[in-house]
C-alpha cells in the first residue's frame, strides 16, 4: 500500500514520485510568491512577508523545481533548504499564531522532504543492476 504522506523509494518508480512530490511542491511555492509578488507591486498587501522581492524566490523556486523534475539531488537538497529558512524566517517574524499556516507549511515540508529522498533513492537505484527473471 502506497504512503500519501511517505512514499515507498525502494524502487525507481516510487523514487521518481516522491521527487515529483518534491517537485510539485517547489512549483506551489514559486507560484504563491510570484502571485503575492505581483500584487505587491501593485500596493497590494494581502499577506505580510510578501514584497517585491518574492519574486526572486519564485524564480530561485521554479528553478528548483525544474531540477528537482529532473532527478537533481542538489537542488532538492537546496529547495528543501530555501523552504526550511522560509519557514523559520517567518515563524521568527510573525510567530507561531496561525495555525492554518503551520500545517500548510509542514504538508509543504513534507513534500520537500520526500523530494530529497526520492532523488537520492532514484540516484542510487539507478546504479544498481537491475534485476531480471531467468525462469
Amino acid at each position: 500500500m502506497r504512503s500519501i504522506w511517505w512514499p515507498p523509494v525502494s524502487y525507481r518508480e516510487g523514487a521518481r514520485q516522491a521527487a515529483r512530490e518534491g517537485a510539485g511542491a517547489a512549483v506551489f511555492v514559486a507560484g504563491v510568491n510570484a502571485l503575492f509578488g505581483v500584487l505587491a507591486i501593485f500596493g497590494l498587501q494581502i499577506l505580510p512577508g510578501f514584497s517585491r522581492l518574492s519574486l526572486v524566490d519564485a524564480a530561485l523556486f521554479s528553478l528548483v523545481a525544474w531540477q528537482t523534475y529532473r532527478m537533481s539531488r542538489v537542488w532538492a537538497v537546496v529547495g528543501l533548504l530555501m523552504n526550511l529558512a522560509g519557514l523559520a524566517s517567518r515563524f521568527y517574524q510573525q510567530g507561531v499564531t496561525e495555525m492554518a499556516g503551520i500545517v500548510v507549511g509542514v504538508i509543504i515540508l513534507l513534500a520537500f522532504v520526500n523530494g530529497v529522498r526520492g532523488t537520492f533513492a532514484y540516484h542510487k537505484l539507478s546504479t544498481q543492476p537491475r534485476s531480471t527473471d531467468s525462469t
